[in-house]
Formats: C-alpha cells, structure tokens, sequence
C-alpha cells in the first residue's frame, strides 16, 4: 500500500471491506481477505479494527450508508407514491437487489454479535427515516391524504415489508412476488389514500 495518513489508510481498508460484503457477503469479509483486497498487511487492518467483528459491522454500515445515498439520489425525480414502491416494494436497481442478501446475513448475526446488532439496527432507522420523509413529502405534495403521524405509518409498512420478505422465502406457503406486492400496494392504499384505488385485484395474484 502507498504512504497514506492514518485517516485515508483507515478509509481505504473500510472501502475494501465494503466491497467485499456487497459481493461476497460478510462471512467472506474477513481480516485476510480485507487485507488482500486494500494491498495492506493484516497488521494494519488489526490497528485500525479491534477485531473482526467490528470490521464485519462497520463494513455492513459502509454498504448500507452508500445504498442510503444511492437511494436518496433516486428519489429526487419520482413521485411519492414512486419512492414508496422503491422503498417498500420493488427495489429495481442492481444495487438494492445486491444488498438484500447482506440485510438478511446481518440480520442473522444480530442474535450472536452486539456490533452487528447496532450496525443493523442503523440501518433499520435510516429505513424508517426514508420512508417517514417520503410519507411527509406525499402529503406536500397532495399525493397522500393528511392522517396519522408518518412515523407509525412508516413502521407498519416497514414491518410489512419485511415479514412478507421473509416469509416469500418459504417456498411451501406460495407467497408469490406478485401476492407480497399485491397485498404491500393494499397496505399502503389504506393507509396514505381514499377513494381512488392504485392496487391490483385479487385475480391478479
């Protein structure tokens, strides 16, 4: 590795580990790996990360912080109505599809690793947080009806979301993607609109 001043030599190993995670997941995003990845020796990724497990976490933090922005960028030419549906229900960037593995893998490590526990959880809020400003802008923009605070909307639909994630998953329950998306379109119907409807109809699904 080139001379670099202590902050920069920290960023570049953080960088690598976050490729890492986003291609490989965060069981292949270990200390020598990381190393071979940045050109460093595993001495100095050990200087700049206590353990391995503080490099897993900040690596899945690093993923989901450039998501964050990816997504934010995103979502400065769609509507509300648009944002929600990439937010909630169909994340159609390579990107976010990428990252759906590494949510679930973290997701796992919670139970075992407290970092990756407050790493995830981050996440999660940030998740909240875009969802909650997107529910504020709608109703700016007279797409959503004025009601409840966006922030308990914004949990159930996250909740939603997630559950119906996990359970398409469990291929016995037939939970289709077009089942998940139909019944994600309805929640957000009743929770944001009246009157005009924008889901699918049962037979659809």
């Amino acid at each position: 590795m080139a001379y670099l001043c202590k902050e920069a030599r920290r960023a570049n190993i953080l960088e690598a580990a976050a490729r890492i995670a986003r291609r490989e997941g965060l069981a292949a995003t270990t200390v020598r790996r990381v190393a071979q990845e940045a050109g460093a020796a595993t001495g100095q990724v050990h200087h700049h990360f206590s353990s391995a497990a503080e490099l897993r976490a900040q690596a899945y933090t690093r993923v989901m912080e450039i998501l964050k922005a990816q997504l934010l960028e995103r979502c400065q030419r769609l509507t509300a109505r648009e944002q929600l549906t990439l937010l909630l229900v169909d994340p159609q960037d390579d990107e976010s599809l990428m990252a759906i593995p590494l949510w679930h893998e973290a997701m796992l490590l919670t139970e075992q690793d407290p970092l990756m526990k407050a790493a995830f959880a981050l996440s999660v809020a940030d998740w909240h947080e875009l969802v909650s400003d997107t529910i504020v802008f709608g109703r700016q923009k007279g797409e959503f009806v004025a009601g409840e605070a966006p922030e308990h909307i914004s949990w159930r639909l996250i909740g939603l979301s997630s559950s119906m994630d996990a359970m398409s998953r469990l291929e016995s329950l037939g939970l289709t993607a077009a089942c998940a998306e139909y019944n994600l379109d309805r929640a957000i119907q009743n929770e944001l609109y009246t009157g005009k409807t924008i889901c699918k109809e049962t037979s659809d699904v």
